[in-house]
């Protein structure tokens, strides 16, 4: 990931240590984490309409990475819904960066990386029609097809009839259907449960269509890791 600018980190936002921070090498310091926090939620202005009266859900929200470029760079959104599996990251967010604006809440879905004892189900804690804008970075790239898809109608029935979902994913033309930990990818090497999930581009569109969403946007292959950046909105 690139950054185009340095991002001055304001000291009366709160930043996570860095044991909470997704995303290891890419945001050792500071300055790092917080202008890619700042990058993506200009690019949920410029690319989904976020704005000062948007609800936004950040779905696997992590210790809070967009929350704070939100802070940084507007002040607030109508309503900061943060989502997340993981119970450090997402009560450290919970206690540090909760506020009239912005809150987080935890949910048991099972994920063979991330949650593997948690439930099976594809629920997003929102009302249908609820959400404005969604925010999903790298969350798609650690599921497989049936989750794709369950996950996939679930958002959207939460989106508004306008909103918009931006999210990633590894996706490849003519190549399998769904690889997990595809061997030489990429140049990484991928270890550990749903590592990387690569999907042939075409089919995770095509899954997604039939979950009830359109494609509206696709920039290939320059989000962390190589994952190509979607902009999706209900069909």
């Amino acid at each position: 990931m690139t950054q185009a600018e340095t991002i001055t980190p304001d000291p009366a936002i709160p930043l996570p240590p860095y044991t909470l921070r997704m995303g290891g090498k890419h945001f050792k310091n500071d300055v790092d984490f917080v202008a890619a926090g700042v990058r993506d939620a200009r690019m949920l202005r410029s690319r989904t309409g976020m704005g000062r009266r948007k609800r936004v859900l950040d779905w696997g929200c992590g210790a809070g990475r967009l929350a704070i470029g939100i802070k940084h760079l507007m002040g607030h959104v109508e309503d900061y819904h943060g989502v997340d599996i993981q119970p450090p990251l997402l009560n450290w967010a919970k206690e540090n960066l909760g506020d009239e604006h912005t809150r987080f809440t935890l949910v048991d879905a099972h994920n063979a990386r991330y949650n593997p004892d948690g439930e099976s189900h594809f629920e997003i804690p929102a009302d249908p029609g609820s959400v404005d804008v969604l925010y999903a970075y790298s969350v798609f790239s650690h599921m497989l097809t049936h989750d794709i898809a369950g996950y996939g109608a679930t958002i959207a029935s939460i989106l508004a009839p306008k909103g918009k979902a931006m999210m990633t994913a590894f996706v490849e033309e003519d190549v399998p259907d769904c690889v997990e930990n595809p061997t030489d990818y990429l140049k990484l090497e991928w270890k550990g449960a749903l590592h990387c999930v690569r999907f042939e581009r075409h089919f995770f569109e095509r899954t997604l269509w039939d979950a009830g969403l359109a494609v509206e946007e696709f920039v290939y292959g320059r989000e962390t890791d190589g994952q190509s950046l979607y902009v999706f909105r209900r069909r």
